[in-house]
């Protein structure tokens, strides 16, 4: 080789090098660059109601006039379905039979993240299916993070190392980590290591020393998302609806059929109870999605007796204490007694501890147990010393709908790769979708319209791209437009509240308030939700009970569940006020929020 061709090698390598070593100094440059021009603009500026999607399903009344497809749940996968479907022209209809994420999808660890023990199981095991669903996972996360600003933030992790090959370990670890996210464009911040002073700094509660007397060395930190789960699936249905779709709460599908209309052609026919209403109603789809997560197979039992998807479905529960007993601002991933990890984050004010993963039975009404909240409390215990049962604000659980393979046996779900399972029933019209997690909704709505388009709408139907990977989701779009300090009568508490919950809808609010400033009438002295939150969420949010408020369109009922019992009956005023109840259903409305409290404490 002469030596000129020698010397361009040895520059490209090199720059190479250099240029590597220059971007992994500054995540930015390994961060995705997103491009709103193919998105289109919002058909409605103001959401439409729930009054307003059921007048749109009249027009899918006839067999001969079906929509393209009906989805059956208002979880994160059936509201990101909707939201992928409308985007690319089709005419979508969706139903929740309770509240949009009032199951699984509130129920999370509020994470957006790549899944560090998972990919502790891929190197350790060298499993490439657990490596390319970090690998997904990390790439989704930076685009949850674009979709909605407001609702998701970058939170750094600690990981407290009392020995120093557990510093080694991790740190390689987290770097692993840092390097397929670049790969993924799909970086936050880079990893690091916290001295035992920065540490306890950040985190004065954290324990200077072992039980068996081994001293603090330091923390390893690391970056992974943090989102308000409800929040963003109640965002992402209603920004369906703001495209076209006709999304609707509360509403139960009570049977479908196959039919077939005039042309000749198979339609679906479901008949469709309105729960607030308490009418019925009957619309024809060319096709169903089945999102009912951990109901998938019950969804199916209404069209077939065969049930051609395999699930096991697995508890988690969490709890949540004071913010004191979490690093400021941050989380901390603990090893737990059972050979996983639990997460203990600062999330809307407390600290969330979680979670457990054992396999259970299918039920609408799944509530922590007391040896689940000990569980928590017991791995929490050696990293900030005691932590009671009365320390505990509140506490919740829900149910994962893992997808399992057809070789694999449901009994130990803790080693389940936590993949998504699309399957298709021509016969019957339908699409199912079981697995997945929270921070890969978006791909999962992306991989079932996919295979509904491939297969059972193949030739009846246009699709455009897909391009949620671009789209934000209400709230998102002007966010720069929202003052970084009060311009109206309320406090930096309120404030921040709003921004972070409502995004540039903060400006509805803003002038709400000025128009009724009774509506600036504090629920509660130590909470930062006000009278206007009930009004907008009851008038705009398709909040249609007091539950939903307390729950889902605001978090209290998961952060502390004394407080949101005490809202119960102002609220029930309000929304009886906006939505003209009679005396009767207002005090139902309140008998109602406080059974549903109930789960919200272990048994």
């Amino acid at each position: 080789m002469s030596r000129i061709p020698k010397k361009i090698l040895c520059a490209s390598a090199g720059a190479f090098v250099g240029c590597i070593g220059f971007s992994y100094t500054n995540p930015k440059w390994t961060q995705r660059r997103f491009n709103p021009k193919n998105v289109p603009p919002l058909l409605y500026q103001q959401t439409p109601s729930r009054e307003d999607c059921l007048k749109r399903m009249e027009a899918f009344n006839s067999p001969e006039n079906p929509m393209d497809v009906i989805i059956v749940g208002g979880g994160s996968v059936g509201a990101g379905v909707a939201l992928d479907a409308t985007t690319r022209g089709m005419t979508v209809g969706l139903f929740e039979m309770n509240d949009y994420a009032s199951g699984t999808s509130s129920r999370s660890t509020k994470l957006i993240h790549g899944g560090i023990r998972y990919l502790e199981k891929a190197v350790f095991k060298l499993d490439m299916q657990q490596l390319m669903l970090v690998a997904e996972a990390l790439r989704e996360r930076i685009i949850m993070s674009h979709q909605a600003p407001h609702l998701c933030r970058s939170i750094p992790t600690m990981i407290p190392c009392y020995n120093p090959i557990d510093i080694a370990k991790f740190w390689c670890g987290v770097k692993l980590y840092d390097i397929i996210a670049m790969w993924e464009r799909g970086t936050l911040e880079y990893a690091g290591y916290l001295t035992p002073y920065a540490a306890l700094k950040k985190f004065p509660y954290l324990k200077n020393g072992t039980n068996n007397g081994k001293i603090l060395l330091g923390a390893v930190e690391y970056y992974d998302g943090q989102m308000n789960d409800a929040r963003l699936c109640l965002s992402a249905a209603l920004t369906a609806a703001s495209y076209g779709a006709a999304t609707v709460n509360y509403a139960k599908v009570e049977k479908m059929e196959v039919v077939q209309n005039k042309m000749g052609e198979q339609v679906v026919k479901a008949t469709v109870q309105d729960r607030i209403n308490s009418n019925t109603l009957t619309v024809y789809g060319k096709s169903v999605v089945n999102a009912g997560g951990p109901f998938t197979a019950r969804i199916q039992k209404l069209i077939t007796d065969k049930t051609s998807v395999r699930m096991a479905p697995s508890s988690g529960t969490h709890i949540i204490i004071d913010r004191k007993y979490c690093p400021r601002d941050s989380a901390m991933v603990i090893p737990s007694n059972d050979g996983r990890v639990v997460f203990s984050a600062e999330w809307l004010g407390g600290c969330l501890v979680g979670t457990t993963d054992k396999g259970c039975e299918v039920t609408e009404d799944i509530r922590p147990t007391k040896s689940d909240i000990k569980f928590l409390l017991n791995n929490v215990e050696p990293y900030v010393g005691k932590v009671s049962e009365k320390d505990v604000l509140s506490a919740w659980c829900g149910i994962r709908p893992l997808a399992l393979p057809e070789n694999a046996e449901g009994s130990d779900t803790q080693n389940i790769v936590r993949e998504h399972m699309v399957v298709v029933d021509k016969d019957n019209l339908m699409v199912s979708v079981v697995g997945g997690k929270w921070t890969t909704y978006r791909k999962i709505a992306q991989d079932t319209v996919d295979a509904l388009y491939s297969s059972l709408l193949k030739g009846r139907v246009e699709c455009k791209p897909c391009i949620t990977e671009e789209l934000q989701v209400i709230g998102a779009h002007e966010l720069e437009t929202v003052p970084e300090e009060p311009k109206i009568s309320i406090s930096n508490k309120v404030h921040k509240f709003w921004r972070r919950q409502y995004g540039d809808r903060y400006h509805v609010l803003a002038d709400m308030v000025r128009e009724d400033p009774s509506l600036l009438k504090p629920l509660h002295p130590e909470e930062p939700v006000l009278a206007a939150d009930v009004v907008y969420s009851a008038q705009r949010e398709h909040c249609e009970r007091v539950v939903d408020f307390i729950s889902r369109r605001t978090r209290l009922s998961f952060l502390n569940v004394e407080h949101a019992k005490a809202i119960i009956p102002e609220v029930a005023q309000i929304m009886a006020t906006t939505k003209n109840w009679s005396r009767a259903r207002k005090s139902e409305e309140v008998a109602h929020a406080l059974a549903a409290l109930e789960s919200f404490h272990g048994q």
